[in-house]
């Protein structure tokens, strides 16, 4: 069965059946925009959203088939949580806010060949906050009392800011009793979410208007601001006094995912009678003092700077109210690192059966902790079955396969992933029957040189590249050229292991004859443990068209115009034309007899004409003669 390959695009990829090439890349195309790793991607909603999954066969009949599947999440190995959304080499919907996700495609053809692309993490963005305008009666002492604004029309979340009476609740100086809920929500009770208002043991002073509002995030909409929620409060005429002091903890803020050296705000906030109060603890429940490295509030901390894994731990944040009190954790973590590879994975290999194939997966080193899958034809490695023995090395993250099996051909795939993103990338392993090294000449024509066979014909100047292809199975070792003892050649010879090939590619720089001769290239493989060598010889023939041009020169008694020379009788004068050319032309001259005779050749095939005849007839007078003549090369 011939394999696939997935050749270039995300578009998401390319595919091709062993005989033309194996997988290459696979990509994403998005407005004609190729995407290899994970990425985001910004759609506004109503827009038109078009991800295109593009693939080729060359050489094979057999269909390929396609399927998109959108996730919640950079990368699940778990089929249940993939959704599957097309069937279709190109995906394409009006975006709409359940359009976000990650989309990956899966390529596959009936040879069984078949891998995923990258994940590509679709944004549908929109900013459609209406104000809607409320009154809100509140009792004199309620202890905990909620203005809602978690349900916004924006996508992604904005960014919320409160204000009273116009005044922005964080210069109020009332922390401990208005507080905007942040971070996560531990409350059971009063049905608090995210980003909305909170009002502690409610006091008619806190009477007033309360605008919620709303700043976009993301790319499209970034900056736009709109009022979300206005609230007219005001006062009950029933004043019932307070019966429950317990304590609880309504919400806890880490402050999101710092970085190293940022500064960083733990918020906490408390329901209770009267309005707790706040300590911080270090995770010995020490009361954290303000100082070098923090600020201390009541119901915040500020680390000025998060220096690494000290802060990377736990903080407390006890409220008390009277004798009771509730103590919560509030941890540090630090940003989330998205998986890298230190190096590209050969993206084939040819073998024979019976042989040993590693895949490394040259995974990087992060701070953040990633789940690594391996796949096989885009399946878990548990269907690969007898093909072979299957051992991972998870300190190297290298999957080694031993006594790998003709019908284990496929592609081996590596993912890894966590929530910042996704990184994906394979290696076509194809198993074959054995063949010994052989070597060809593929170097192909252009305007300055024309192949014959194994023999160049080039112009001088030229630039262009000598190539010759190793095959065999295994894939060769390597490739060499040997070049004339005269060129230089030699020091520019790149090497080239793809597609179970070994390619020499020998740039050959402004052409002169020096480069002329006989090159060598030569290539060899091992078959069961015997070495097999094959070698192609290569001729370079420099060549120049030939011209042929007047080159007489002036002398005391001839002139030349042109290409007329002309002599004065009883002198002699020199009629010269120059050749030039490679190979080296030979010129042969002819001429009229009644021009005179011919004293010497020079070296330089130069002529020199004497005319005896008119020397001794007009002995004193000046006599101007055309002298004709022509150069055959």
């Amino acid at each position: 069965m011939n394999p696939i390959s997935v050749a270039s695009l995300l578009i998401l990829s390319l595919v091709y059946p062993l005989h033309a090439e194996d997988p290459k890349e696979v990509f994403i195309n998005v407005d004609n925009s190729y995407f290899k790793s994970h990425e985001k991607l910004h759609f506004a909603s109503g827009s038109n959203l078009t991800l295109e999954c593009a693939s080729s066969v060359q050489g094979s009949q057999s269909p390929i088939s396609y399927k998109w599947y959108i996730t919640n999440q950079p990368y699940s190995s778990d089929t249940a949580n993939r959704k599957e959304v097309s069937t279709k080499r190109v995906y394409s919907v009006t975006a709409q806010a359940a359009h976000s996700g990650y989309y990956m495609c899966f390529i596959n053809t009936t040879e069984g060949y078949a891998v995923f692309t990258p994940a590509i993490h679709v944004i549908v963005e929109y900013f459609d906050v209406e104000t809607k305008v409320l009154k809100k009666t509140i009792e004199p002492y309620t202890k905990v009392s909620v203005l809602a604004c978690s349900t916004i029309s924006a996508n992604p979340t904005p960014n919320v800011r409160w204000l009273k009476d116009g005044v922005g609740i964080d210069i109020l100086n009332l922390e401990r009793n208005i507080m905007k809920v942040t971070g996560k929500v531990l409350d059971k009770i009063y049905n608090i979410k995210v980003n909305d208002l909170i009002i502690l043991n409610y006091d008619d002073k806190y009477t007033g208007v309360y605008s919620c509002e709303t700043e976009a995030k993301g790319t499209l909409f970034k900056g736009r601001k709109k009022v979300a929620y206005s609230y007219t409060v005001q006062t009950a005429a029933s004043t019932n006094p307070m019966q429950d002091n317990t304590t609880n903890i309504l919400f806890i803020d880490d402050g999101g995912r710092p970085n190293i050296g940022d500064a960083i705000t733990l918020r906490c906030g408390a329901s209770g009678y009267p309005t707790p109060s706040y300590v911080w603890q270090d995770v010995s429940n020490n009361a954290l003092q303000t100082s070098d490295r923090f600020k201390v509030y009541q119901t915040k901390l500020i680390v000025k700077s998060v220096q690494g894994t000290d802060d990377d731990a736990e903080y407390k944040c006890r409220a008390e109210s009277g004798d009771n009190g509730q103590t919560e954790p509030v941890r540090i973590q630090l940003s989330v690192q998205s998986p890298e590879f230190n190096s590209t994975m050969a993206n084939s290999e040819y073998n024979i059966p019976g042989a040993n194939v590693t895949v490394n997966l040259a995974l990087k080193s992060t701070r953040s902790s990633a789940s690594t899958t391996l796949l096989w034809n885009g399946r878990d490695l548990g269907n690969f079955g007898d093909r072979g023995e299957l051992t991972y090395n998870q300190t190297s993250n290298t999957l080694t396969i031993l006594n790998i099996k003709k019908n284990a051909s496929g592609v081996f795939q590596g993912v890894i992933y966590n929530e910042a993103g996704m990184q994906t990338q394979f290696k076509t392993v194809v198993i074959r029957d054995a063949q010994p090294a052989a070597v060809a000449h593929t170097t192909k024509s252009n305007v300055d040189i024309t192949v014959k066979g194994n023999t160049i014909h080039s112009v001088r100047g030229a630039n262009f590249t000598m190539e010759c292809e190793g095959s065999g199975n295994p894939t060769p070792k390597d490739i060499t050229i040997d070049v004339p003892d005269q060129s230089n050649a030699k020091n520019f010879l790149e090497k080239v292991n793809q597609d179970g090939k070994y390619i020499g590619r020998l740039l050959i720089d402004s052409v002169t004859e020096s480069y002329a001769g006989s090159y060598n290239c030569c290539t060899y493989n091992f078959v069961n443990g015997q070495r097999y060598d094959a070698c192609v010889g290569i001729t370079l023939a420099v060549e120049e068209k030939v011209q042929v041009t007047q080159n007489s020169p002036d002398e005391d008694y001839s002139l030349v115009i042109g290409s007329q020379v002309y002599g004065t009788k009883g002198y002699p004068l020199t009629a010269e034309c120059k050749a030039t050319g490679l190979p080296r032309p030979s010129i042969n001259i002819t001429r009229p007899n009644q021009c005179g005779t011919v004293s010497t050749i020079t070296k330089s095939n130069d002529l020199e004409f004497i005319d005896n005849a008119v020397r001794n007839t007009h002995d004193n007078n000046t006599i101007i003669l055309y002298m004709h003549f022509l150069c055959n090369l």
